[in-house]
């Protein structure tokens, strides 16, 4: 998961990733690498924090085996500022938002 070096994540961030999540979790993440690099940079495109991508890895990991264009579509639904902002100080706020 080397790849989460580039978004500012430290060794110590990525090791906290690896040891709160099931390892199937982190293999999956890995062997899909381009989707996840995909939906963090839109995240970051629409405006979420960067120390948010990493706490999202941490709480709420599974954000990142849904496709960009799902997770654009369901921002599209809802008022995107609100929800970045929401994001940005809860990330938990991702339980609220309802993907098909």
């Amino acid at each position: 998961m080397d790849f989460l070096l580039k978004y500012d994540m430290s060794s110590e961030d990525i090791e906290e990733i690896t040891n709160r999540n099931d390892e199937a979790i982190i293999k999956n993440v890995s062997l899909n690498r381009d989707n996840v690099i995909e939906v963090i940079d839109y995240l970051l495109e629409v405006g979420v924090d960067k120390s948010v991508i990493k706490d999202l890895f941490v709480e709420q990991i599974g954000m990142f085996f849904r496709t960009k264009d799902e997770i654009a579509d369901v921002f599209d639904e809802y008022e995107i500022e609100s929800i970045i902002k929401s994001l940005n100080y809860d990330v938990n706020t991702v339980d609220l938002i309802e993907f098909s």
